[in-house]
């Protein structure tokens, strides 16, 4: 499964994901996913037999990077895809974060969202916190989970 950047070809498929996985993934305007690279956003793509098949978006900023948004289109979904995507983040925060000292990822993610959570914890994320009434519809807390950026992720 190819991992590239998001290219603005790839946006209505971007889009259509982000709306099936909801409540789970954030929403996000347009505008958000074409940032320019020099602002801090990044954002990849995953391609499956020649389709978007998932994605994800991050910002680096001051040796940290928050990562905003991961979905998977139903039909690819436990496939490896979400894990390729967060490594190929994390990899691209470990070479922006170099001279930064100690850098991290980190990310919120609904309370309720088991499945979520024991994917992140796979990769090494950690609970760093809580966000009380974080999420709307339904109203929900978020947990802060981080995990360190280096070389060898």
């Amino acid at each position: 499964m190819p991992i590239r950047r998001m290219e603005e070809r790839d946006l209505d498929f971007v889009l259509a994901i982000q709306d099936e996985a909801h409540p789970w993934a954030a929403h996000w305007t347009p505008e958000a996913y074409l940032s320019p690279h020099d602002s801090g956003m990044c954002a990849w793509v995953a391609e499956r037999a020649g389709e978007i098949a998932g994605f994800a978006l991050a910002r680096f900023a001051g040796g940290e990077m928050e990562i905003l948004n991961l979905a998977v289109a139903q039909a690819s979904r436990r496939l490896g895809m979400g894990r390729a995507l967060i490594r190929a983040t994390l990899d691209e925060g470990a070479a922006r974060s170099r001279g930064f000292g100690t850098a991290r990822a980190f990310l919120e993610v609904r309370e309720s969202n088991a499945s979520a959570l024991a994917f992140y914890v796979s990769l090494g994320f950690a609970p760093a916190g809580r966000r009380p009434g974080y999420y709307r519809n339904p109203e929900e807390d978020a947990l802060i989970l981080t995990v360190p950026l280096s070389p060898a992720l």
